[in-house]
């Protein structure tokens, strides 16, 4: 029988998207922790509250000493938890039962890979047809296929989302590394398809699940990276690609 499970949310400026991605988790009895690391936002007090009106024991709250930055958070929020496995999920987006249901459908949970989906659903408005996945449901995303697609909008939306169900511990190791090799300005400009890339360069899997799906919202701060940052997208990417290519 499988056993519990944590979320881990790094989190930044989103009080007004939380409540209602903590109601369904604090919901599901197959989660029995929701971590989340506050980057020293300024609505960390409506956080609070939202935290207190829920009265939940299975919110953990842990505010960080400095700004990390999204990479660093993401490794923060999910070192906290104390299962092995966690679903890594942004502050303004949310899941479903279903999306856990389909976890829990995986037969043996490999601990060298991530599960990712292969659907967002994006909201407000009509879903996007640039965020769907689908082309790639059940297979492995593999050298070739990363190279073969790399410049496809759609492939760079799926390296660069995140919201994966992963092994917390191979995840933390993997990305410690990879963090000490990069500049925060260079990192955090597309910090999940960093994070993405170096977890298959270590020899390690991702999967795109058939069905496994959240609510991506789309606002304007949904990233909160700098506009300094933004300048080494070109940087970032011409690296990655060179990192899968040396493989």
């Amino acid at each position: 029988m499988k056993r519990t499970i944590s979320v881990a949310i790094p989190y930044y400026n989103n009080a007004k998207f939380m409540d209602k991605t903590l109601e369904l988790l604090v919901e599901d009895e197959r989660i029995n922790e929701i971590i989340i690391t506050d980057d020293l936002s300024k609505d960390i007090s409506q956080l609070k509250d939202l935290i207190t009106q829920l009265n939940s024991n299975k919110i953990k709250l842990f505010e960080n000493e400095k700004n990390l930055g999204c990479y660093h958070n993401k490794i923060t929020a999910v070192s906290k938890c104390s299962n092995d496995w966690c679903i890594l999920l942004d502050s303004d987006n949310y899941i479903e039962k279903s999306y856990v249901d389909k976890i829990y459908e995986i037969l043996e949970w490999g601990k060298n890979t991530i599960y990712a989906p292969d659907r967002p659903i994006t909201f407000p408005g009509n879903p996007s047809t640039v965020m769907d996945y689908r082309k790639y449901s059940n297979k492995y995303i593999d050298k070739e296929i990363y190279l073969n697609d790399f410049n496809n909008n759609t492939f760079q939306c799926l390296i660069n989302t995140c919201n994966y169900f992963l092994p917390c511990k191979e995840y933390v190791k993997c990305m410690d590394e990879g963090f000490k090799k990069y500049n925060r300005d260079i990192i955090d400009c597309l910090d999940s398809a960093v994070l993405f890339t170096d977890w298959l360069t270590n020899n390690n899997k991702i999967k795109v699940v058939k069905n496994l799906s959240y609510y991506h919202r789309l606002h304007p701060n949904s990233n909160y990276v700098n506009g300094r940052s933004r300048r080494f997208e070109t940087i970032v990417k011409k690296r990655l690609f060179s990192n899968i290519q040396n493989l």
